[in-house]
């Protein structure tokens, strides 16, 4: 795990233990947010655009905009992953990363 193994490289022996216990506790922090947001994306999507139910028009019952749904969700998932690469190209390279 790329994250932890950085934490344990630039944390001090004394906090070092507690960084990288944070560094596994905001994965679930994160996973939680993001169920969060696909939820509140869902239901302003499900508010906005009415559909049939499955039972009553199969082929009616997911609207076109539905498509933007899933992107929205995952471009906004890809944003905390491409500041975390900008950022880690410009952390210096440790003596033990050489």
């Amino acid at each position: 795990h790329l994250p932890s193994s950085n934490m344990s490289e630039y944390a001090n022996k004394k906090t070092r233990g507690a960084f990288i216990a944070a560094v596994f506790a905001m994965q679930g922090f994160g996973i939680l947010a993001g169920g969060i947001f696909a939820i509140i994306c869902s239901a302003a999507f499900n508010a906005n655009f009415d559909a049939p139910t499955y039972k009553v028009n199969a082929l009616a019952s997911t609207v076109p905009q539905a498509d933007y749904l899933w992107r929205i969700i995952v471009m906004v998932g890809a944003i905390p992953a491409a500041m975390t690469y900008y950022w880690r190209m410009k952390m210096p390279e440790t003596a033990r990363g050489l």
